[in-house]
C-alpha cells in the first residue's frame, strides 16, 4: 500500500494442521472474521493456544503483537486489512 493509505479486503484459508511459530506485528489496522473451522491464539508449536470458532471477530491496532496461530480442522477467514484515513 503505498504511502500507507488505502487497505484492502481478502479470504485467506488454513488447511488442517497449519501453525506459525512465532508473534508478529504490522504497521496497519487488522479486523478478522472466522467464517469456518478453528483457530488457535497464542499456541506452542502445533499444541496449546485459546480457541476461537466460527463467527469470531477481532479487531487489532498497529503495532499490536499477536499469534502464533495454529488450527487442528482448518479455517475459513475473511480479512481487512487497512491504514487510518490521511
Amino acid at each position: 500500500m503505498e504511502n500507507r493509505q488505502g487497505g484492502w479486503t481478502r479470504l485467506l484459508k488454513f488447511e488442517p494442521g497449519t501453525y506459525t511459530t512465532v508473534p508478529f506485528e504490522h504497521d496497519y489496522w487488522e479486523e478478522v472474521f472466522v467464517l469456518e473451522g478453528d483457530m488457535w491464539v497464542g499456541n506452542e508449536g502445533n499444541e496449546g493456544g485459546e480457541r476461537f470458532g466460527p463467527f469470531t471477530y477481532c479487531v487489532r491496532p498497529p503495532h499490536v503483537p499477536h499469534g502464533p496461530f495454529r488450527t487442528e480442522e482448518g479455517c475459513l477467514l475473511i480479512e481487512q486489512h487497512y491504514y487510518d484515513p490521511q
